[in-house]
């Protein structure tokens, strides 16, 4: 089969042999966000995998936003608590050329305690893809809006998501703070970034931590070139401590995001581990056992 994660900012595909072993993968930075409306996406499925497709007559599934509003077509979410047989239930048939059906992968979504809507794209093919225990289960997946999952018997029953990574881009980028960081990037600063990851849980709150950052520097306590690493640090900290935690997490990310997050853990007194690479992989190829037919 073919598996296809097609982001807002990047293009993953993998060819994925019949006992679920990865056999090629394929990556591209250009995501749904850079395409234009009325693309033709079978289109660029083939300049991408186009051999993959005239060799292989497995499934094809597609998930993230690709199954946007902005996308190829609008696959509606999953309401949690959910499977993979919901999941399989509500997937999108779209032709992919030549006649063939492909299966867009609907999101998932859920409410929060107060009613308030919560939703991903993409992510759930990658909890899905995970190796869990029986019973309860977490997974934490870092990035521009990180993840915090609930898991049940290989089900999601539920998640929140934190703005962490677009906060610090636009924090770096434009402001008050910026303007005390350095305009080159860095080395990782391990002392700075525990530094962070320590402050997070002193009285005032994040938006008076944040001004920290600002203070520190002018009183020379905090050095220009471990600033991006005490403000990681600082927001990571607070996303992790707002989440109750039950049992060991998985944390699903590139390797040196994943590292960053599993020393806040650490700090933290969270049990987690990173779990292995193709997580999404894993969970497309999965999914492909239920569709129908």
């Amino acid at each position: 089969m073919i598996g296809i994660d097609w982001g807002g900012s990047g293009f993953r595909a993998y060819r994925i042999g019949p006992d679920g072993s990865v056999l090629e993968r394929r990556a591209a930075a250009s995501g749904i966000a850079g395409l234009e409306e009325g693309t033709d996406y079978p289109a660029v499925l083939q300049q991408r995998i186009g051999d993959w497709l005239a060799a292989d007559t497995g499934p094809v599934l597609l998930s993230g936003m690709v199954g946007s509003r902005q996308g190829w077509r609008e696959a509606a979410y999953v309401t949690c608590p959910a499977g993979l047989t919901d999941l399989a239930a509500a997937c999108c048939p779209v032709e992919i050329g030549n006649g063939r059906i492909g299966h867009i992968v609907p999101g998932l979504s859920c409410r929060d305690a107060n009613g308030v809507p919560d939703v991903m794209r993409g992510e759930e093919m990658q909890l899905f893809g995970l190796d869990l225990p029986v019973g309860a289960a977490m997974a934490v997946l870092p990035g521009t809006h990180s993840k915090h999952a609930h898991l049940l018997d290989g089900r999601v029953t539920g998640f929140s998501t934190m703005m962490t990574g677009e906060i610090f881009a636009l924090l770096s980028s434009h402001g008050l703070i910026a303007a005390m960081l350095p305009q080159k990037e860095t080395d990782f600063d391990e002392a700075g970034f525990h530094a962070g990851v320590l402050a997070s849980g002193q009285p005032g709150g994040l938006l008076h931590h944040l001004f920290g950052v600002r203070s520190r520097r002018l009183f020379g306590e905090l050095a220009m070139a471990a600033a991006p690493d005490f403000l990681s640090g600082l927001l990571i900290g607070h996303e992790l401590r707002d989440t109750i935690w039950r049992g060991q997490a998985q944390i699903i990310a590139g390797q040196n995001l994943a590292k960053r997050y599993l020393k806040a853990c650490g700090w933290l007194g969270i049990a987690a581990a990173i779990a292995p690479e193709d997580a999404a992989a894993r969970g497309l190829y999965r999914l492909s056992r239920f569709l129908p037919g």
